[in-house]
C-alpha cells in the first residue's frame, strides 16, 4: 500500500504516543500494508509482512535476551513494516538486545514513549488503506476502460499513451528491450532503467518483457493513478505492440527457449536447438534467476533490468508477479556464490520489492532446466524457511535443498533426535539456545571470535556456553567427522525443516 511508515507515525491517531525511532529512521519510506497489535510473542508466523505492529510489551518485558533476539529475527524475515513498543510502568525501556538485534536485521522499532489506543489507532490506519485500495480499484477500472475504447479505435502505442497521460499528465515513454523510444509524450524522455522514473514497468507478449512503460508524473502526490497505470496498462500496450510490432525473431526465441527449459525433463536435443535460437553458446557458465514482486510488477522490472545491466547475454521473460531469466555468467564471477550477480540484485533501486534466487551455476546449455527448476525450487523453500533476504543463492542452501527432497519426516525427526539429543533434553528454551549459538559457531567455520560478533555477547560468554554444548554432546566436535552431522542438524532443527515438537 502506498502509506509509509513515516505517514502511519505521523498520523494523528499514533502521533499522540509521541513516537520515536529507535532503530531504521533510513527505512521510514518502506509501506505499511496493515497495522495490527498483539502481546504474543510468538506472533510472526501469522503475519503476512507489511505490518506495522504495535504492543505494550507484557511479554517482552519478561523474555530472556536469546528470546528478545529471535523475536527481532522472526519479525524481519516475516518482512514487517516494523515495530512500535510502548514503553511505561510494564516496560521502563526498551531492551537493548532488542535494539542491536534490529540494527542487524534492518528492523525499524519505534519508542511510544505515551499511551495510545491501540484498537483505535488500528481502525484509523487501517480504514485509511482500505479506502485507498477501493480508490485504487476504481481508478484501475478507470484507466483500462479508456485504453479498452482506445484500442478498439484502432488506436497504436502513440495513441494510448495520448489517453495515460490525460489521466495523468505528466511525461510518459515508451521503450522497446534495447532501450530505443518507440513512443513518448511529455517535455522529458527518462531512461527505460527502472531507478530513473518514478514509475517503471515492462511489457511482455507471450511472456517476453518486449518493452518498458516508464511514468513520471507532473504530481508525484497522484499515486494512486501512476499506480493503476502500471498495472493495467501493460496488457493494453501488449496488445497495440502485437498489432504494430510484431516480435521479433529473438524475442520468439527467447520465449520458445524459457517456455522450453521450464518444463519438467525436456529432451536435450529440443533445450540445444531452442538455446542456439536464442543465441546462446555452448562452453559458457550459464544461471537461471527466477523472481517473484510482493507488491505489484514494479519491481519486476526493476529486477529485469539489473539482470541485462549484469549481463548483455540475458535471456528473461516477465509475466503475472514472476520473472524467469537465463544469464551468462560472467568470466569474472564465475563461482558458485555469483557475487557480482547477486550485489546487482540487491543494489537495483526499486527491487527491494522482490524476492529473487539465483540457480547453481551450469556449464553448457544442457544444464539451463536444472539451474531455472533449482532457482525455483530456492524461491519457494528460503519462503518455507523464513529467510528474510531478498536474494537467495542455491550455493548457500545445498543442504537445505537435499534435505527437503528426503521424503519421510519421521527419518529426518530422528537423525536430529540421535545427533542433538543431549542439548534438547535440557529444556526448550535453554537448548534451543544452545542449538542457536552451536549453529552460528559452525556457520562462522568455528571462528569464536566472529560467532561471538554475530551472537552479540562476549567472547567469554561464547566460551562457556560452547563449553556447555560440548560436555552435553560428550566431546569438542571441531575437527572430527561428527561435526558435519552436526551442522546439518542444527539446521534442519532452526530451519523448521523437521516437527520440533516431535522430538
Amino acid at each position: 500500500m502506498s502509506l509509509s511508515l513515516a505517514d502511519v507515525l505521523a498520523h494523528p491517531s499514533l502521533a499522540a504516543g509521541r513516537p520515536l525511532v529507535r532503530v531504521g529512521a533510513q527505512l521510514l519510506t518502506q509501506p505499511v500494508r496493515w497495522v495490527h497489535s498483539s502481546e504474543v510473542i510468538d506472533i510472526a508466523h501469522l503475519l503476512r509482512g507489511g505490518e506495522l505492529l504495535l504492543t505494550a510489551g507484557f511479554a517482552l518485558a519478561s523474555a530472556d535476551p536469546d528470546r528478545l533476539r529471535r523475536y527481532v529475527r522472526e519479525l524481519s524475515a516475516r518482512r514487517v513494516a516494523g515495530v512500535a513498543i510502548e514503553t511505561g510502568t510494564q516496560l521502563p525501556q526498551i531492551p537493548t538486545e532488542l535494539v542491536e538485534e534490529a540494527s542487524v536485521a534492518g528492523l525499524p522499532v519505534v519508542e511510544l514513549r505515551g499511551v495510545v489506543p491501540f484498537v483505535e489507532v488500528a481502525e484509523a490506519i487501517n480504514g485509511l488503506l482500505v479506502n485507498e485500495s477501493v480508490q485504487r480499484l476504481r481508478r484501475g477500472d478507470t484507466v483500462a476502460h479508456a485504453l479498452s475504447e482506445e484500442l478498439a479505435r484502432g488506436g497504436g502505442p502513440d495513441e494510448l499513451l495520448a489517453v495515460l497521460a490525460r489521466l495523468l499528465p505528466g511525461d510518459v515513454t515508451l521503450f522497446d528491450a534495447a532501450g530505443d523510444v518507440i513512443a513518448a509524450l511529455g517535455n522529458e524522455i527518462a531512461s527505460p532503467a527502472a531507478d530513473s522514473g518514478l514509475f517503471s514497468v515492462p511489457v511482455a507478449v507471450h511472456g517476453v518483457s518486449v518493452a518498458t512503460l516508464v511514468v513520471s508524473p507532473d504530481d508525484p502526490a497522484d499515486h494512486v493513478t501512476a499506480e493503476a497505470i502500471v498495472e493495467r496498462a501493460p496488457a493494453a500496450l501488449a496488445i497495440s505492440l502485437l498489432r504494430s510490432f510484431p516480435p521479433s525473431a529473438a524475442v520468439r526465441a527467447a520465449q520458445a527457449l524459457l517456455r522450453i527449459a521450464g518444463q519438467p525433463n525436456p529432451a536435450p536435443e529440443r533445450v540445444l536447438a531452442a538455446a542456439r535460437a536464442a543465441g546462446l553458446a555452448d562452453g559458457v557458465s550459464y544461471v537461471g534467476v527466477v523472481g517473484r514482486s510482493l507488491d505489484g510488477s514494479v519491481a519486476l522490472a526493476a529486477v529485469d533490468a539489473a539482470l541485462h545491466r549484469y549481463s548483455a547475454g540475458t535471456v528473461s521473460s516477465v509475466a503475472g508477479d514472476e520473472v524467469r531469466a537465463i544469464i551468462v555468467v560472467r568470466a569474472d564471477d564465475r563461482s558458485g556464490s555469483c557475487t557480482a550477480l547477486v550485489e546487482s540484485l540487491r543494489t537495483a533501486s526499486g527491487a527491494e520489492q522482490a524476492r529473487v534466487a539465483v540457480g547453481p551455476v551450469v556449464a553448457g546449455l544442457t544444464g539451463l532446466p536444472w539451474t531455472l527448476a533449482e532457482a525455483r525450487f530456492v524461491l519457494d523453500l528460503a519462503g518455507d524457511l523464513g529467510i528474510a533476504d531478498t536474494v537467495v543463492v542455491a550455493a548457500g542452501l545445498v543442504l537445505e535443498r537435499l534435505v527437503r527432497r528426503i521424503d519421510d519426516p519421521a527419518l529426518l525427526a530422528m537423525f536430529v533426535r540421535e545427533i542433538l539429543g543431549p542439548l534438547l533434553a535440557v529444556g526448550v528454551e535453554r537448548g534451543r539456545r544452545l542449538i542457536d549459538t552451536l549453529d552460528v559457531y559452525l556457520q562462522c567455520g568455528c571462528n569464536k571470535t566472529e560467532a561471538a560478533a554475530r551472537l552479540h555477547v562476549q567472547r567469554q560468554t561464547l566460551y562457556q556456553r560452547l563449553e556447555q554444548i560440548f560436555a552435553l554432546l560428550g566431546e569438542d566436535p571441531t575437527g572430527s567427522p561428527r561435526l558435519a552431522a552436526l551442522h546439518l542438524a542444527t539446521r534442519l532443527y532452526l530451519g523448521g525443516v523437521v516437527d520440533t515438537t516431535a522430538l
